[in-house]
């Protein structure tokens, strides 16, 4: 009897297509994700496979000129999400017991640590495990994340919403963070690093130097949700921030949220139905391009200053929820000093022993029309062009 508790999306570089993962058992060991997996894309589930029959049917066609609408097509966590929820809006969770796990008795294993790899067109690797059509954040639901940003400078707007939230059950922060794959990283990635500054004046109209904005992260857990605001997975997630530019003016802030490389999710997405909080373990920590440490802390979610479906059914208030739909729910982990903004070449590791281990780099967000490798896969044209 296999029992998936996880479930994901990889590159089969032999298929050409990101496929769906499930998987049976997960641990850390020697810096990879490592444990027992299964291929369940076609294991009797009889998926729509949308993106597989447009490529079939404008076989030939200019990259070009479909390109729009091919990325428009879900991926296959997603179509798993939207599937579940036409049939009585039922979780994934609840759903994979019947389906998922037949599946996975039908489908060879996987070596899980072969997986996590960096991406390569010609590499089996693990790639996000959704790419939803929309991802949002709360921000400032752990005290630590107010008072670092108001110790940054910034107004007391912070303090005021986490109060208002954990001593009144009123309206959180929200903001948008994803709408196409280009936001998204996966595993072994890289996050994006803004090539901006900040202004040369500062509010009293004194001159200042600009500083580079680039980006810092902000390790998190992320929640996966039906279009009725319930939850069925979580995984980790990074919501990379400009935050030099969020202190200069909250009316930066959502420049300083969504550019391309803002989020980053992975490695599995735990199948868990707990909609008040998982109380799950987090440690991040970033290394500099040598290996050495530069930043570690530890936290647990059990922090959050409100139950996740409260927070979760703010947004339904007042936004039709897609399924596979992808909340963030706040860090808890401020980096300081060297570690506040990072640099090409640094890598980050955000780690819970229930989830994996999620490990990227960073890179510069690329000008548009600029030369050069992509910030990271377009899996669309990969798969798309064989």
């Amino acid at each position: 009897m296999i029992t998936l508790t996880h479930l994901g999306q990889y590159w089969s570089a032999r298929h050409r297509e990101v496929r769906l993962l499930g998987c049976s058992e997960v641990r850390v060991e020697g810096g990879r994700n490592q444990g027992v997996a299964y291929d369940v894309t076609d294991g009797g589930m009889l998926l729509p496979r949308f993106r597989r029959r447009f490529r079939e049917q404008h076989a030939g066609a200019d990259w070009d000129l479909v390109c729009w609408t091919y990325r428009s097509l879900p991926t296959p966590m997603v179509e798993v999400a939207e599937i579940v929820d036409a049939a009585l809006n039922r979780t994934v969770a609840g759903w994979g017991i019947n389906f998922l796990q037949l599946a996975a008795r039908r489908s060879k294993p996987v070596d899980l640590g072969s997986l996590d790899v960096p991406p390569g067109p010609e590499t089996d690797h693990l790639v996000a495990p959704i790419i939803p059509r929309r991802a949002l954040a709360f921000g400032v639901t752990y005290l630590n994340s107010a008072l670092e940003r108001e110790a940054e400078g910034a107004h007391g707007d912070y303090g005021y919403v986490y109060r208002a939230v954990k001593d009144r059950a009123e309206r959180p922060e929200l903001f948008l963070k994803g709408t196409s794959a280009e936001h998204f990283v996966g595993p072994n990635g890289r996050m994006g690093l803004r090539w901006d500054s900040t202004n040369s004046v500062d509010r009293s109209g004194k001159p200042v130097d600009p500083q580079v904005v680039g980006a810092g992260i902000e390790p998190e857990l992320a929640a996966v949700v039906s279009s009725s605001g319930r939850i069925w997975g979580y995984t980790l997630a990074n919501d990379v921030s400009g935050n030099r530019i969020e202190n200069e003016s909250l009316l930066y802030l959502a420049q300083a949220k969504l550019f391309t490389g803002c989020l980053v999710l992975g490695p599995l997405l735990l199948l868990s139905e707990e909609d008040e909080n998982p109380g799950l373990d987090l440690t991040a920590r970033i290394l500099r391009e040598d290996g050495s440490v530069l930043f570690e802390k530890s936290s647990t979610t059990s922090r959050i200053n409100a139950p996740l479906s409260t927070l979760i059914g703010w947004a339904k208030s007042h936004l039709v929820i897609h399924p596979g739909e992808v909340f963030s729910t706040g860090t808890d982990m401020v980096p300081d000093g060297e570690a506040k903004v990072l640099l090409p070449g640094m890598r980050v590791e955000i780690e819970s022993p229930a989830i994996g281990l999620l490990r990227h780099g960073a890179a510069q967000v690329p000008e548009p029309g600029a030369e050069g490798p992509a910030l990271n896969p377009d899996y669309s044209q990969w798969e798309f062009e064989r």
